[in-house]
């Protein structure tokens, strides 16, 4: 396993901030981290408010920027046209920083009325389209499963990988997202081993349960902590990358630090030294 490990840079409030997105990078080439990933908004703004900087600022640091995410409501077909066309800005843009992945995230997650197979064939349909755009772009496609969204139980995760077609989008597992819809990540990730091309590292914290019995919002990044802080086991996921020659990217990643950001991402930097080496 040849793999570039980096950092989200969502510890770092850069989805409500986006000039933090400055700090973050300094912060993650101080660590030893290669890079970084953001939303494709957050690279809209740097583009539209400091045309040029973000390129320079990654340079100066000796980092990429390793993945744009997008998100959106992927069975709408009102959505689809601006779904494709930000999957081709953001296809070409995450290039241009020195990453090549373009990762979709499903839609927030409704039960009344519940979703059916039709949704899902929808949702992978319209993923498979900015999947083919991305490509196009010379950019790579994957689907990130994500607790509050149409995809968060094994089942979900399961109906639609099986749907998308593998050629165009493959699979982006977030070990702490899938623990947190109640399955076990090591199961489901073994389970689409092949399709894995970009990996999320989050821990679930060992409230996490209690916190569920009081009740927390869906899409909240409550409930993860620091690898190494939380209740998974990730010693089964090591062979497991090793057995496909993965070389994408590994992103240590917390949605929502209860410490300064840096700091957060210094307890996962060294738990990643003592585990990796």
């Amino acid at each position: 396993m040849n793999s570039k490990i980096g950092h989200s840079a969502l510890t770092w409030n850069v989805l409500n901030d986006p000039p933090q997105l400055e700090t973050t990078i300094g912060d993650c080439a101080d660590l030893g981290f290669a890079g970084t990933e953001t939303g494709g908004f957050v690279f809209d703004w740097w583009v539209k408010e400091r045309p040029g900087q973000l390129k320079q600022l990654l340079a100066n640091h000796g980092q990429a920027m390793g993945c744009l995410f997008e998100f959106g409501d992927w069975i709408d077909p009102a959505a689809l046209p601006e779904l494709q066309e930000s999957g081709r800005r953001w296809a070409t843009g995450v290039q241009e920083l020195g990453g090549s992945m373009l990762m979709l995230v499903p839609g927030n997650r409704r039960d009344d009325p519940p979703y059916g197979l039709d949704d899902f064939r929808r949702m992978a349909e319209a993923m498979n389209s900015v999947g083919a755009i991305a490509r196009q772009a010379g950019a790579d496609a994957t689907v990130h499963p994500h607790w509050g969204t149409m995809a968060e139980s094994r089942l979900e995760i399961d109906v639609l990988l099986d749907a998308l077609d593998p050629d165009l989008v493959g699979f982006a597992p977030d070990t702490g997202q899938i623990a947190k819809g109640g399955a076990d990540p090591m199961v489901t990730i073994e389970r689409w081993l092949p399709r894995v091309r970009h990996v999320h590292l989050k821990d679930l914290s060992p409230r996490w349960a209690e916190m569920q019995v009081a009740g927390v919002e869906l899409r909240s990044p409550e409930g993860y902590c620091e690898l190494g802080e939380g209740v998974i086991d990730f010693a089964p996921l090591w062979p497991m990358l090793e057995q496909i020659n993965y070389s994408g990217w590994l992103m240590a990643e917390l949605d929502e630090a209860t410490r300064p950001a840096k700091e957060a991402a210094t307890i996962s930097r060294d738990w990643l030294k003592r585990v990796m080496g």
